[in-house]
């Protein structure tokens, strides 16, 4: 029986497809663990466009504040560095684990940030509730391909809001899936890991109308030795969902949640083209009046 899972054997991009059950030192890993992860905080660790808003806001309504998949704090260290009390969420033990290591070392941000490594659909995730602002930074609403865990999500978020909380939201704009519609075809790229070494990756990328959907695989060859010194080679495989404000819409009425504000972010370019985005800040029900007040 092959060791690649179904459902990554579906989204794997043909680039890469044939590699599947070619290599018997390929490894199948998630796209946010190891040894992806490093590639990861390469390309999001020095974004700020999303974050002096989330921090003004919770600024003024003065925390405690969630941050949902905080990666290694890019969000979580500059509220923390505001003064505020953050619980940082993110599922990958190996973004959470550099987090608490960052903390170690850094014990005043340590004394206003609890990282809990889980899911927050997960019940098991003791993350608590009663916060006055959540945030779920960069656009990773995206990665909510399907609408129905999208709308349990959102709806999760807002339970674990205190009375008059909000939510900042970053979705991309409508002129942005234009860019993201000419990113056919396979790229490559290097990074440096932790321990400095330089790996060169190669990915393949798919826009596909439908959804729109946006379709990544990535592969690490020879980055690794197995036990008997031979190298191994890995693969993560991601489909996303391209949200915008609009599209969102009906999702966040089934989860109980409105638009009460909205700020463009500053234009940027990630290299592929120019990406365009804003920050919805969503409060529950028919408090947006009362909660843009009080912001």
């Amino acid at each position: 029986m092959s060791k690649v899972p179904d459902a990554v054997r579906r989204i794997c991009l043909p680039p890469f497809r044939g590699l599947l059950d070619r290599l018997p030192a390929l490894r199948v890993t998630d796209l946010y663990e190891d040894p992806f992860e490093p590639y990861l905080h390469q390309q999001t660790a020095a974004k700020t466009w999303d974050v002096g808003h989330v921090t003004a806001i919770a600024g003024r309504r003065g925390g405690p504040v969630l941050d949902i998949g905080c990666g290694r704090g890019r969000v979580a260290l500059a509220l923390a560095d505001a003064g505020l009390a953050t619980t940082a969420v993110d599922t990958s033990g190996a973004a959470t684990d550099r987090l608490r290591a960052h903390l170690a070392r850094h014990p005043a941000a340590a004394g206003r940030v609890r990282v809990v490594r889980g899911d927050i659909l997960d019940p098991r995730t003791a993350v608590g509730t009663g916060f006055t602002t959540a945030v779920l930074g960069d656009t990773a609403v995206n990665m909510f391909a399907d609408p129905h865990t999208l709308v349990a999500f959102l709806g999760r978020v807002r339970t674990l809001l205190a009375p008059g909380g909000v939510f900042c939201l970053p979705v991309l704009t409508e002129g942005a899936l234009a860019a993201y519609a000419r990113r056919n075809g396979v790229l490559a790229t290097d990074f440096l890991d932790d321990d400095g070494a330089r790996h060169v990756l190669f990915a393949a990328m798919r826009h596909e109308e439908d959804g729109p959907h946006f379709s990544r695989t990535l592969f690490l060859p020879d980055v690794r030795r197995d036990g008997r010194g031979e190298p191994v080679a890995y693969l993560a495989a991601v489909r996303e969902r391209l949200w915008t404000s609009a599209s969102l819409a009906p999702h966040l009425r089934e989860a109980g949640l409105e638009v009460a504000d909205r700020v463009p972010a500053p234009a940027r370019d990630d290299g592929l083209g120019r990406v365009d985005a804003e920050v919805l800040t969503l409060t529950a029900g028919d408090g947006a009046r009362s909660a843009l007040s009080r912001a």
